[in-house]
């Protein structure tokens, strides 16, 4: 802790805290067990030091339980718990229930663990933002749910997924969100995240969830409090058979619902409340496939003008009997406005891919999409790792501009009539609709490889990338008869090392116009910066838009490529670009140095205004430009593969063979000769 000088606890900073906390807990109980341990210590600490975020009464307050002799801190903590919930019942009825110090982890390690959160400082003035520690604790809780496999991804689903799902709903001022399968609450807080970012609003939507996992529900409850988030309504209960009522005892609706549901779980027929949620069928019970009971409690849970996107396995899609016929319900009523297909092992509990379906409450799409639904194929849309699977932003942003904008994209999106899904006898299966593999190979040219020549029908597709960096293809291949063309003498190899030469010029011109770019919105950052606005004003949207339109007419990159190198960015630097609207220049300097290691000959200083205002636009400007030119990279590479494998599928002909052979036997000969035989022997 005394190695970095301290001004404020980052999310990063504060994630590592927690680990290292963590760290005393390992051998004694599992990592699926370690929220229940870590967060209420979090919540004590956080609310002794901050007043006013919740009635805390002398036997709850930290300096009470450090005092406690040794021997006794685990009932000291629990009597902590137990007078914190009993002076605010509201937000914390019951939540402590599942918490026994004295039962776990142990004395020594409550006595380690108190004494390094002792070392924490979580008043507002030690915190970056008001929701960091909700951020870490997010963060942390998503890295030990990972540690335990199936089980814990049933709870946990990865953020981006959440992200993507509240970006495909929209949440606004005013609405209200549920989520029927809270689990750790991943759902309701990117909904308040996006509803922040785009008009400072996410604090007037009102929240709802159920969970009838106790640990879950506990897990849930404990991120949206750590994230000071107190007023939610989270029941404990199962949402399939008991589902949320309004006060005049109707069944609940909402504007949004966000969820995850467990995938195929059992269910009892004779548990379910207000069966008249399932109008368009059961599944069979016993048999693993409540999927789709999961699909029709959000759909009776909508109001009519409402939205909701859930997650489901790919069998919901088409398997038959009974599923059929639901599915055949609810997309024959228009209820269905969009099916995506994520790729595998996104989720840590399943390696399978999964999909998200789009549903609408009674009043249907809006009126230019109704009677069509629009399949996403974005399986490919993954970065790949060798443990797990992840969505990036740049596929968060490409998936969801396409929904929103209802775009058919060849080989990603499509648009089907419900005629079409009826002829397919209501089998949604995505491939059936959109293809996501790349086109075969073409079939080899028999003429070209037996005579020679590159059959100019497989270079004229290619040309118009080769010409958008600059490159005429005479300047790779020449004519040798009609229909065909043929490489250089040199040799493809050596043309293909040409081609990065050919290119640099028009890479240059691109880069140079995406610095440019950069300086004609630095005014615009300073004119942002210290106040509060930067992401309620429309910034992010005038800068893709204004970005898109400087770098595409170029015609190297394309639109999804630029809006995805620009979201990845934006998020990579959303705390910097938070810090920026808050504290201006300053604020993101303090911000970089607190993180890095005090050194005696390198002390830390403040920058004059103007030299903090160079660093911190130059730093976001150089990563934003870096990730352009790595994209110009991979794109001049994809032009030397194209041109190589001509070279590997023509450059040596049958007729080449032939002239091999009939040089290699005539050396041959004369060698023969020159020793005394005559050829052949």
């Amino acid at each position: 802790m005394n190695e970095t000088r301290i001004r404020h606890w980052t999310v990063e900073r504060l994630e590592k805290f927690l680990w290292q906390a963590a760290d005393n807990l390992r051998g004694v109980i599992t990592a699926s067990g370690y929220h229940e341990v870590i967060a209420p210590l979090l919540l004590l600490k956080r609310v002794s030091d901050q007043p006013g975020l919740l009635t805390v009464p002398d036997r709850a307050r930290w300096s009470y339980i450090v005092a406690n002799p040794r021997p006794e801190l685990g009932d000291a903590l629990n009597k902590a718990l137990s007078a914190l919930e009993q002076s605010n019942k509201r937000e914390l009825d019951n939540l402590f229930d599942p918490i026994d110090f004295n039962r776990k982890p142990g004395q020594a390690e409550l006595v380690k663990l108190v004494n390094h959160f002792g070392q924490l400082d979580l008043s507002d003035e030690y915190l970056e933002f008001g929701d960091v520690l909700g951020q870490a604790y997010d963060s942390f809780l998503g890295r030990a749910m990972s540690l335990t496999g199936k089980r814990g991804g049933e709870f946990y689903t990865p953020r981006a997924v959440c992200r993507l799902m509240a970006e495909l709903v929209e949440p606004q001022a005013g609405q209200n969100v549920y989520d029927p399968c809270l689990g750790s609450g991943g759902m309701l807080l990117q909904a308040i995240q996006y509803a922040s970012e785009r008009d400072g609003a996410g604090g007037e939507l009102a929240l709802y969830g159920q969970e009838k996992n106790s640990s879950a529900w506990f897990m849930g409850r404990m991120n949206l409090l750590l994230h000071g988030i107190a007023d939610a309504s989270v029941s404990g209960t199962d949402s399939l058979a008991e589902p949320l009522h309004a006060h005049d005892g109707s069944l609940k609706r909402f504007d949004l619902v966000l969820t995850s549901p467990p995938f195929s779980m059992n269910y009892a027929k004779d548990e379910v409340r207000n069966p008249e949620r399932m109008r368009y069928g059961w599944t069979p019970e016993g048999a693993k496939k409540a999927d789709l009971m999961f699909v029709q409690h959000v759909l009776a849970s909508l109001r009519p003008d409402g939205i909701g996107a859930v997650v489901t396995p790919h069998g919901v899609l088409f398997r038959g009997g009974s599923e059929a016929d639901i599915r055949r319900g609810f997309i024959k009523d228009d209820r269905l406005e969009a099916v995506i297909g994520i790729g595998p092992n996104v989720f840590s509990n399943t390696n399978l891919p999964a999909c998200i379906l789009v549903v609408r409450g009674t009043q249907g799409p809006p009126a230019d999409r109704r009677g069509r639904v629009l399949f996403i194929n974005a399986e490919h849309e993954v970065a790949t790792e060798r443990a797990q699977n992840r969505l990036d932003p740049q596929h968060v942003e490409k998936i969801a501009d396409a929904f929103l904008g209802w775009k058919e994209i060849p080989g990603f999106s499509r648009i089907v009539s419900l005629e079409e899904i009826e002829a397919n006898d209501f089998n949604i299966n995505i491939r059936r609709y959109v293809d996501a593999d790349p086109p075969a190979e073409p079939l080899l040219d028999i003429d070209a490889a037996l005579t020679g020549g590159i059959p100019w029908r497989e270079i004229e597709p290619e040309a118009e990338r080769f010409k958008a960096f600059g490159i005429d293809l005479d300047e790779l291949v020449v004519p040798v008869r009609p229909g065909y063309r043929d490489f250089y003498v040199e040799g493809y190899e050596a043309t293909a090392a040409r081609i990065p030469e050919l290119t640099a010029a028009r890479e240059q011109r691109l880069m140079v116009s995406c610095r440019l770019w950069w300086q004609r919105q630095n005014d615009l950052f300073t004119d942002l910066a210290g106040t509060n606005d930067l992401f309620t004003s429309g910034t992010r949207s005038h800068l893709r838009r204004t970005f898109c339109e400087e770098l595409l007419p170029l015609g190297i990159l394309d639109y999804h490529q630029v809006t995805g190198a620009f979201a990845a960015w934006w998020s990579d630097h959303r705390d910097d670009l938070r810090t920026l609207s808050h504290k201006g220049f300053a604020g993101v300097v303090d911000r970089w140095d607190a993180a890095r290691p005090i050194q005696p000959d390198h002390p830390l200083l403040d920058l004059p205004p103007d030299l903090g205002r160079s660093r911190v636009l130059d730093t976001l400007g150089n990563d934003l430009c870096s990730r352009v030119e790595q994209l110009l990279v991979t794109e001049r590479q994809r032009l030397i593969d194209t041109y190589r494998s001509w070279g590997e599928r023509y450059a040596t002909s049958m007729a080449d063979l032939g002239r091999q052979y009939e040089a290699a036997e005539s050396e041959l000969r004369a060698r023969m000769a020159a020793l005394g035989y005559d050829w052949p022997l």
